[in-house]
């Protein structure tokens, strides 16, 4: 039975050999191993296309080959290939196992790199091809569906926009929940910067060309990272760059990859197309919504008179108003770096340039990023016992955004675009019609390419990282490092927006309402903010064998110092004297704001780590690290974090086949840190205030030539403890037909404690609040990686890969001095809509509430279950705010990857997907609110009873509703606008459901026999198209739900939704890459 399951999977998984002409060949695949038969091994016959594939005894004939072939060419995946000479008789070849599938090497915490069968944790290492094979300038955006457990969640299409990252859920309720990035050892910020409904990257691993990455590493597990201490919470992601090596048979290289890209407009808000401007059915002038009458091709005016003159259009549907909008925003990126060692093999050298230029869809380049990032690495061992090396980075970058939120926003001016008016015949900005001035609405939008023209969102920053590094080998197997990292960024951010003041002297008809009512000030806003990172790390580490080698011993000792600190200033003027494009606080005429802050840390851990493998069979390691860190109470400041795994490879001692050849389990328990933040435990000090009733800050300091200062409210906490990390892991990998097929399982139980809150307390302290350790949240789930090469030839091979993971958060505990046992994460009202985000003991983070449909629940009524509507015939909502049973958590996560190559021609593509969890979306809102979404069309705006509803009678009765909506006078808008068609709150939220085609890429690497007349190695051609689709759950016609636009109010808040969000992009590219 065994062999005949080997022949029928090999029958079912390899592709057959292509026959040729001549003399027949016969022979055996053996692994030198164990000797064992190799089953289903390629047998080419060199320089043809003859071929074949082993039997279930490892055996194979070839027929017709040439008589002058000379030599065979044996592979097989998870084994070295071979190349053999065609002799007389049996052909005997024996393959060995590749240690790069078997025994490849993993950077692990510290920098530390260790043999992937002996960690007992999940690590899951993504090389360079995978993130090249991306396409995209953010490194994170990389890793997208491809890391089971790691969730990347682009929070807009604008370019420079920066990354959400979880690894294996969210466990702090008011801290952060990133994870730390490691750059060559080193620590570095990872920061973003919030404004006007935007994520901005504003420093980190986002200004690290994707050319000059290696590897990267994520590190998810407690047991992981635990050598990280208080800072390793929420995970580590390692980065490891490349470094200068031979070239063939050189001793350097020099590599140019150059990109073409062009941005599309990709999701927007599915339309209707039936009516246009108006309100209850008829044609009104200035109106900023589609509630007039049908769309009939009549030629109408509309807008306010002005000078006279009054615009004219055809009432019809203008279907692509919205999409036509949007330009095709066209981007470039080109990297040349150049790697070596010297002839004596004692230095190595790496150096890169690299050129960034994004431009969105957005007219103009009002949403763009440009960034210039330089890098140099190198290294020095003149002599066996001594190395220096050193890294160097610099990058500066300028990101310009186009805002959000509702006003004089350009999203906000297409989404509430009348169905019947064309946008793109509003860009010539003189004409008085195409301005506030004369703008057809006057109701709180306006023309979006004068917001555009008119607004100003910039950030420019820059950045240098990087280490210097000592490396003594003073004994055999004894290496002591000192390594000095630092991180250095600054950026300057500069919102505007533009005066507004209008007399309204031209206008001889406004219809009611003076295009006046949208003067406003202006204002510019500037913050400056600098911080840095200093790291020095002292490492003893000592790795030998023992026993005749059964023994393995590996251990590291060491000290890690480590400083951050920050200052910013930030300021704004009202009032502009020159009303727009003079975007300098000089520029207003009153002072609202004048402010700076600064932060300093420090922490200092002493670490350990021991590992001991026997026979290449069982490790064991044992890891501990006591940080005492300057943001906790003096004497109260020493947290220690422990962390063990076992792992066994228990192929070691089962007879040996050719079905499973690798199969390891592992077991790990660990503790981390998400340390507290500066100065919560003492009494800090701020320019003293006075509130009124019902009016903050009635008095502000200085206040008539006068400063002073108060104690804050909020007491100091001498207990004060970091958020601790306790996790356990189980997990298993098992490595089929020699690593053909790849599968690694976990299961982990992640409890997250001591969660920092700030607490009221008794007024008679002289506080009214204090800052508490209180709260549990606990994550545990699955997650599952599987990697297969399903057919492998000569010259073709498809690999197919799946990740899926699973989890599960509850909050465990609550203060109980939190009204409801809740904490409020996020909320957003405006008229009736109110929806709110908690944090709710017994269940998971992120639940949704808000206004509920009334039904009937009385059972024994005949109108059990009916929806009950007032006497206007509308939808009755509860008083309060409900549970909706909405999370903003997804239930499962996945990803799918393929590649297919043949010749060099590789096909890839790769998926991203999400299921279940909600968001709030202001845009759904929107398209009820001004009638442009589809769902409007509802009963095609003719009169109706809402289905089965019932009014409720004094008597506690209940009896059917005989009532209409109607659309003339204005019940049917009402019933949309203020009541959510009937499902009040729920209206607007949208299942986050979704699935990604985050890459298709078509490559072909050229012939080396092409290249070598002309001094290349290699030359690619690569075809691709990022996000080119999406599919939605079936109620979502609205917005990419991956999107947020709610980014200053902490990590957990940008699950929440969106207020008027930018749409997501297409894009397609070409690249070039050189190396010579």
């Amino acid at each position: 039975m065994k062999k005949l399951f080997l022949l029928l999977l090999t029958v079912f998984c390899l592709t057959l050999g292509a026959q040729a002409q001549s003399n027949q060949i016969h022979g055996i695949v053996l692994s030198g191993e164990d000797n064992e038969p190799v089953v289903g091994a390629t047998v080419m016959v060199t320089g043809t296309k003859l071929g074949t594939t082993t039997d279930i005894d490892g055996r194979f004939t070839i027929t017709n080959v040439p008589s002058n072939a000379k030599t065979l060419k044996v592979s097989y995946v998870g084994m070295t290939s071979s190349e053999v000479p065609i002799t007389k008789g049996e052909i005997k070849i024996v393959l060995g196992l590749n240690s790069e599938v078997l025994d490849e090497v993993v950077v692990t915490a510290l920098g530390i790199s260790r043999n992937e069968k002996t960690l007992g944790y999940a690590a899951t290492q993504v090389n360079a091809s995978e993130i090249e094979q991306a396409r995209t300038d953010n490194v994170m955006a990389a890793l997208q569906g491809k890391v089971a457990g790691l969730q990347v969640q682009t929070t807009s299409g604008d370019p420079g926009a920066a990354n959400n990252v979880q690894i294996r859920g969210l466990g702090s309720i008011n801290g952060s929940n990133q994870p730390l990035y490691v750059v060559d050892g080193v620590p570095v910020e990872s920061s973003s910067r919030g404004a006007q409904g935007h994520a901005i990257a504003a420093g980190g691993v986002n200004n690290i060309a994707p050319d000059d990455i290696a590897s990267l590493t994520v590190l998810k597990g407690a047991a992981a990272t635990a050598l990280y201490g208080s800072r390793a919470a929420n995970g580590v992601i390692i980065i490891t760059t490349k470094t200068g090596k031979k070239n063939g048979g050189k001793n350097y290289s020099v590599t140019y990859s150059g990109t073409v890209e062009a941005n599309r407009v990709g999701y927007i808000p599915e339309m209707q197309n039936l009516w246009g401007q108006g309100w209850n059915g008829n044609q009104t002038y200035i109106e900023n919504g589609s509630w007039g009458p049908a769309l009939d091709g009549s030629m109408q005016v509309y807008g306010p008179v002005w000078n006279h003159s009054q615009l004219l259009h055809e009432y019809s549907a203008k279907k692509n108003n919205v999409r036509d909008f949007y330009d095709t925003g066209w981007s470039q990126t080109h990297n040349v770096s150049l790697s070596g060692i010297s002839a004596d093999e004692k230095m190595t050298y790496y150096s890169s340039y690299s050129y960034t230029s994004n431009n969105g869809v957005m007219p103009t380049d009002a949403d763009s990023y440009t960034r210039n990032t330089i890098a140099f690495r190198g290294s020095y061992q003149p002599e066996n016992w001594i190395k220096v090396s050193a890294a160097m980075n610099f990058a500066n970058w300028k990101t310009k955004t186009v805002g959000s939120y509702q006003g004089v926003s350009p999203i906000d001016g297409v989404m509430e675009m009348p169905r019947d008016i064309s946008i793109v015949d509003m860009k010539d900005l003189s004409n008085p019609f195409n301005t506030p001035e004369a703008y057809f609405t006057p109701y709180g939008i306006t023309n979006p390419y004068w917001a555009i023209a008119n607004n100003y969102n910039t950030l420019k920053g820059k950045q240098t990282f990087g280490k210097l590094q000592l490396d003594l080998f003073p004994i055999d197997g004894l290496t002591l490092t000192y390594r000095f990292g630092f991180d250095y960024s600054d950026y300057d951010i500069k919102i505007g927006s533009p005066e507004i003041a209008l007399d309204d002297a031209l206008i001889n008809n406004d219809y009611g309402y003076a295009p006046s009512n949208m003067n406003q000030a202006g204002y510019v806003y500037d913050q400056y903010r600098r911080q840095y990172e200093l790291n020095h790390d002292f490492l003893a580490n000592y790795s030998k064998k023992f026993l005749d080698e059964r023994l393995d011993l590996s251990a590291t000792v060491g000290m890690n110092i480590n400083e951050r600190a920050y200052t910013w200033m930030q300021g704004e003027t009202d009032n502009l004297a020159v009303y727009t494009d003079f975007w300098m606080l000089s520029n207003g005429a009153t002072r609202t704001t004048l402010s700076e802050s600064e932060s300093k840390r420090r922490l200092v851990g002493l670490f350990g780590d021991i590992t001991v493998g026997w026979d290449n069979f069982l490790y064991l390691d044992f890891t501990a690290r006591n940080d005492w860190s300057s943001t906790l109470p003096k004497g109260n400041n020493s947290f220690f974090y422990p962390g063990v795994t076992l792992s066994a490879i228990f192929t070691k001692y089962i007879q040996p086949n050719p079905v499973l050849t690798f199969g390891k389990i592992r077991l790990a328990y660990g503790k981390t840190g998400n340390d507290a933040s500066p100065y919560y435990t003492a009494t800090n000090y701020s320019q003293a205030y006075t509130n009124g009733y019902y009016v903050s800050d009635i008095i502000k300091f200085p206040f008539g030539g006068k400063n002073s200062f108060m104690a804050s409210k909020t007491s100091g906490a001498n207990s004060l403890r970091p958020e601790m990390t306790s996790e356990f892991e189980l997990g298993t990998n098992l490595k089929f037909f020699n690593g053909r097929i790849d599968l690694d399982a976990s299961y982990y139980n992640r409890v997250t404690k001591d969660q920092i809150f700030t607490l009221p307390v008794d007024p008679s302290t002289g506080f009214t609040a204090q800052v508490v350790n209180f709260g549990k949240v606990r994550n545990r789930g699955i997650e599952l990686m599987l990697n297969t090469t399903p057919i492998q030839t000569d010259k073709f091979q498809w690999d197919l890969g799946f990740n899926f993971s699973k989890n599960y958060n509850k909050v465990l505990s609550l203060p109980e001095s939190l009204e409801g046992g809740k904490v409020n994460i996020y909320s957003f009202s405006a008229g009736n809509d109110a929806v709110y985000m908690y944090a709710e003991q017994g269940k998971a983070l992120g639940q949704f509430y808000t206004y509920l449909p009334v039904y009937v629940t009385d059972e024994s009524s005949p109108y059990y279950g009916c929806p009950v509507v007032d006497s206007a015939g509308q939808p009755v909502r509860t008083t309060d705010v409900q549970p909706t049973g909405y999370s903003m958590n997804h239930q499962w996560t996945g990803g799918i990857t393929t590649s297919l190559t043949y010749c060099g021609v590789t096909l890839s593509a790769a998926f991203d997907i999400r299921y279940g969890g909600h968001m709030f979306s202001r845009t759904k809102n929107l398209m009820q609110f001004t009638g442009n979404g589809k769902v409007t069309e509802e009963n095609m705006r003719r009169p109706f009873i809402i289905p089965n509803s019932v009014v409720a009678n004094a008597d506690g009765t209940y009896s059917e509703n005989t009532t209409p909506i109607y659309i003339a006078d204005s019940s049917f808008q009402t019933y949309f606008n203020d009541y959510g068609y009937g499902n009040q709150g729920l209206a607007y939220m949208l299942d986050r459901t979704y699935c990604k085609v985050r890459n298709i890429s078509l490559s072909w690497s050229l012939p080396k026999k092409w290249l070598s007349a002309v001094y290349l190695n290699e030359v690619v051609l690569t075809a691709y198209c990022n996000n080119p689709f999406m599919w939605t759950a079936k109620g979502n016609r609205y917005v990419d739900p991956e999107s947020t636009t709610v980014t200053t109010s902490g990590d957990l808040a940008y699950g929440f939704g969106e207020l008027y969000t930018n749409p997501s992009k297409r894009t397609f590219g070409f690249n070039l890459k050189v190396n010579f």
